[in-house]
């Protein structure tokens, strides 16, 4: 178990958050985490005023008396400032841990962030939750592609570099909003899981509130052939440094165009031009089981792998907190 830090300058807060005390990444902000309500979300925030190390993490208790971080997010977990060490994390989280079980929760998952958002903050925030009697439950595989290292004609592999020529001898162009139509992309996303066997992780009335709270956080790209969208993605920027590839897909009868391909280009050099320093290209598996041919289309373009932790504490592992 992790040990008590006891200074009467460390401030622990929970409740509703209007704004975190420190930069974190666009899911950890209340803008994002409250923007359906509040209902059911249990916010903590950590302050220690000597040192000025903060924390940060939300909650979403269900109907079966588990507690989520969070259900509806990529990842969620703790999420500190590079000033908070161990056993104050370690606090932090054993608090978090009394007030949830007080609240008759039985057990609590943490997704945690791929390491490539910050390998330090990743690093620390794991240790801690291991110590705190957390497992790891599921390794998934996530990809991300560092930005400004090398050129493209260094990191894309030749059949990339090809498709994108193809591509633009074609005729397509691909277009970046801040706002899509819901509808249409909604039928297109349908379309391209279906085919590929991939489950829905949004309906439409979600797609539609997407931006809410956030919107300048959200850049819609589609490349069209003409006027008809024939692939399309989300570029979120989750933070200052990192953009995250989101909701990807693409019309079948395009395949041989691959305009996914083009559509990521385009990504690569809007995430660059402000000044960006990773694209989170998501995971590349399911429950732990990787999907080959997504992580060979993702490999083509340069990326590097890292695994992406769930972890589970339950309460009947545990006799005590005292």
């Amino acid at each position: 178990m992790c040990s008590k830090n006891k200074s009467s300058a460390t401030v622990i807060t929970e409740g509703f958050i209007e704004t975190a005390s420190f930069p974190v990444p666009l899911f950890f902000r209340p803008s994002f985490v409250y923007r359906k309500g509040k209902a059911n979300i249990h916010s903590f925030q950590l302050e220690e005023f000597h040192t000025g190390a903060k924390a940060i993490a939300h909650f979403f208790i269900d109907h079966s008396h588990h507690a989520w971080s969070l259900p509806a997010s990529p990842f969620g977990s703790v999420y500190v400032n590079a000033s908070c060490q161990s056993d104050l994390l370690c606090h932090f989280i054993k608090e978090i841990k009394v007030s949830l079980i007080k609240k008759n929760v039985q057990s609590i998952t943490v997704k945690h962030f791929p390491a490539c958002y910050n390998q330090h903050v990743h690093d620390i925030t794991l240790h801690a939750l291991l110590a705190s009697d957390f497992n790891v439950t599921c390794t998934e595989l996530n990809q991300y592609l560092p930005l400004h290292t090398l050129s493209k004609k260094e990191t894309f592999d030749q059949s990339k570099l090809h498709l994108i020529k193809k591509c633009k001898e074609a005729g397509f162009h691909v277009t970046i909003s801040s706002t899509c139509n819901a509808e249409e992309w909604f039928d297109i996303i349908v379309r391209a899981r279906r085919l590929r066997g991939h489950p829905m992780t949004i309906d439409l009335q979600g797609l539609r509130s997407l931006t809410d709270g956030n919107a300048e956080c959200y850049h819609f790209f589609e490349v069209k052939n003409e006027d008809k969208i024939i692939s399309c993605a989300i570029g979120v920027q989750v933070s200052e440094d990192v953009m995250y590839y989101y909701l990807a897909a693409d019309e079948d009868a395009y395949r041989s165009y691959s305009p996914m391909t083009f559509l990521l280009d385009s990504m690569y050099d809007f995430a660059c031009e402000k000044n960006m320093k990773i694209l989170d290209m998501g995971i590349s598996s399911s429950q732990g089981i990787v999907n080959e041919g997504l992580r060979w289309f993702k490999k083509s373009f340069g990326s590097l792998e890292e695994p992406k932790f769930t972890l589970k504490w339950n309460a009947s592992s545990e006799q005590t907190l005292g």
